[in-house]
């Protein structure tokens, strides 16, 4: 006659293990879901922090643009001074490069030559190359030296007559001598000269 044998112990621990297991697979899936929701918590309030922060930020531009409203009507009212001004200045020098502006200048010219003084050559350029140093008026001429007195300063009082007459001076900038030479005109001692107007 067989004996039955029964493992009741061994059925016991399978059951244990299978709950343990069942325990731990349940524990698992809870702290995963718990970790998502803080995880989901988390980013929200951040991103709410975000949002506050850029809606003050936001806030305090829109308060600086208000507050520079006024400045920025007054720099475009000065920027349309400003093409005002250049308009005219423009027509200015187109007034400049008229002749007639140039004939004031030689009505001044003449009342300023002094007796000793004398003019052989008169050349105009309105429009000189920019950066030559190119003279505008180009005066060449000679002066009479008295041979008493040795005076050769003539040349540079009139020089200064010129640069102190504002109407023959206006839009230019600057008279310089360019040549002095002392030499002799038939038999008189005279000094030639070349002036350049800037």
């Amino acid at each position: 006659m067989r004996l039955i044998q029964l493992n009741l112990l061994g059925t016991t621990a399978i059951r244990k293990k299978r709950k343990k297991i069942r325990f731990y697979i349940t524990f698992a899936y809870i702290c995963v879901w718990l970790f998502s929701i803080y995880t989901l918590f988390y980013i929200y309030k951040t991103n709410l922090f975000i949002s506050t922060v850029y809606q003050k930020e936001i806030q305090k531009i829109h308060t600086d643009i208000a507050s520079l409203r006024p400045k920025f009507a007054n720099i475009d009212k000065l920027y349309q001074e400003k093409k005002t001004i250049e308009a005219k200045k423009s027509l200015y020098r187109q007034d400049f490069y008229r002749p007639g502006s140039w004939l004031d200048k030689m009505m001044a010219l003449s009342r300023k030559i002094p007796e000793n003084i004398r003019l052989e050559e008169l050349s105009v350029n309105t429009k000189p190359d920019k950066g030559k140093g190119k003279e505008k008026i180009k005066l060449v001429g000679y002066t009479l030296i008295d041979r008493e007195q040795q005076d050769v300063t003539q040349l540079n009082v009139f020089k200064r007559f010129l640069e102190d007459d504002g109407r023959f001076m206006e839009g230019l900038e600057k008279i310089e001598v360019l040549q002095g030479r002392i030499g002799k005109k038939g038999k008189d001692p005279v000094m030639t000269f070349v002036l350049g107007v800037y």
